[in-house]
């Protein structure tokens, strides 16, 4: 277990979200008014959506797995 890359998305990240096959990673950036969505395999940011005060991101394959 080791550190291989730290990425610096913004202040006040709240919330992480893998999509289901774990691609990608989506960021809430609460201080910036930003959802930051990042390549999992190459760290590249690939997308940047506003968003006012983002505090969590819960896509479908979740819910539906924690039984929603």
């Amino acid at each position: 277990m080791e550190v291989i890359k730290e990425l610096q998305p913004g202040k006040a990240v709240l919330h992480m979200e893998f999509t289901p096959r774990g691609e990608k990673v989506w960021l809430s950036v609460r201080d910036d008014d930003l959802l930051r969505i990042y390549d999992t395999r190459t760290f590249d940011m690939l997308k940047a959506l506003p968003a006012d005060k983002p505090s969590g991101i819960f896509f479908t394959a979740r819910a539906h797995r924690i039984g929603l």
